[in-house]
């Protein structure tokens, strides 16, 4: 019983003693279960010193050519790759020394803010009222050479969710691979309404600029083609409430290695975000304190396996090793930007929020604002010490309080 209660933890004693009680047989389901292993994990955010001098570096390039950087670029900066960060920097001065000032604010212009929020819009689609507008994207500056790439898929002229479901839920047995409940639902990795309605551009293009080429290329052969992402290679067993939380960007699975076995994936609950896409980043503040990542650990627990023990960060499970296992380069990719759209809050609003013209429309820059001045006045109170992580976790980072509650209704 003690074993039990340890996994669970000290706050769920009533809990356990409560439901031992009514259902003796789930109490020693719950004790003899065996946690799923765990590994070391990473900080929240990596490299951060470098990541936060290199935005410091991409305000100084906005502010020269009257740009503002949003909430969606920031999480970019924050997740992807250092060195193709650096390499997006060193095309802008490339023509800004070369005195094509028009070309490199284009650059700076094109992929901040309108390609780097629809391409976020895409990859987490929310729901939208039947009179919202469908506006096609941006023009985008894709090399044509990258488009074009020999072995590139064709995308289908028709998509559709016919076998899938029964696919991915034969092969993992009808039970969520995580939790071991029965009756699971088919979550895709990337999301069923961006492959049907082929909305790729502003995901290639997002892709190219800050994870490269490469890179974009080897996710786009597997996104674009339909024979791929409409079939088991795209699908993870859920329970119901876990595919709501992989969905809405709660937890984010990070694959650790190939084996035998299978595939290994990492388990990491993320963090609610203070930010919104399009809020604009503000000159006054730490951008780290902006987004309410004060401390380097990751979010709370929310999800349980059958059993009652819990599903934590660091977790590893298997995805069985068969001739239709989840792609590895979609897992690649759902790990990053998961993070992207946790970071930035794009799981937290509705597609019409991006359709918005100004932030007095959108009406949430304020609330966000107002969250960041309170994060900030409690940060200055205690001089940075380490107890205002755990403060500041109870404001509005990783929980709905009121105020939270308030902004998105």
């Amino acid at each position: 019983m003690e074993q039990a209660v340890a996994k669970l933890g000290a706050e769920a004693v009533d809990s356990i003693l409560a439901a031992a009680m009514a259902d003796p047989d789930a109490m020693r389901q719950f004790a003899n279960d065996i946690s799923p292993p765990a590994e070391p994990v990473q900080d929240y955010l990596t490299e951060v010193d470098t990541r936060r001098a290199l935005f410091d570096e991409l305000r100084t390039i906005c502010q020269h050519y009257d740009i503002r950087p949003n909430g969606m670029i920031f999480a970019v900066f924050m997740v992807a790759p250092v060195s193709e960060i650096r390499t997006f920097f060193d095309s802008i001065r490339r023509e800004h020394v070369a005195g094509a000032a028009h070309l490199a604010r284009a650059m700076v212009y094109g992929t901040i803010t309108p390609v780097a929020t629809d391409a976020i819009r895409a990859y987490i689609p929310r729901g939208r009222s039947a009179d919202a507008p469908d506006d096609p994207p941006p023009p985008l500056m894709v090399p044509s050479a990258l488009l074009n790439e020999p072995g590139m898929p064709v995308p289908s002229s028709s998509v559709t969710r016919s076998g899938f479901a029964d696919q991915v839920k034969g092969r993992d047995g009808h039970i969520c691979v995580f939790s071991g409940m029965s009756d699971p639902q088919a979550a895709h990795i990337f999301p069923f309404a961006t492959s049907e309605k082929k909305n790729f551009a502003n995901i290639n293009h997002l892709l190219t600029a800050f994870w490269g080429s490469e890179k974009a290329l080897a996710w786009r052969r597997n996104y674009e083609a339909a024979g791929i992402t409409q079939s088991a290679k795209n699908g993870i067993s859920m329970s119901h409430q876990i595919h709501f939380w992989f969905d809405n960007a709660r937890f984010a699975l990070k694959p650790l290695r190939k084996t035998t076995e299978g595939i290994v994936v990492q388990w990491h609950w993320l963090k609610r975000s203070v930010l919104k896409p399009n809020v604009y980043i503000r000159s006054d503040m730490d951008v780290l304190l902006q987004a309410g990542v004060t401390d380097q650990r990751w979010g709370y627990t929310l999800a349980h396996r059958k059993s009652g023990v819990r599903i934590q960060t660091g977790q590893t499970f298997i995805l069985q090793r068969h001739e239709h296992m989840p792609s590895w380069e979609l897992l690649e990719m759902q790990w990053d930007l998961l993070r992207v759209a946790a970071l930035c809050g794009a799981a937290d609003v509705m597609d019409e929020y991006y359709d918005f013209e100004s932030p007095d429309d959108r009406g949430h820059d304020a609330a966000v604002f107002a969250q960041q001045d309170a994060i900030r006045d409690e940060y200055e109170k205690t001089e940075g010490k380490a107890e205002v992580a755990d403060r500041t976790k109870g404001k509005g980072l990783d929980c709905e309080d009121a105020a939270d509650k308030d902004t998105r209704e």
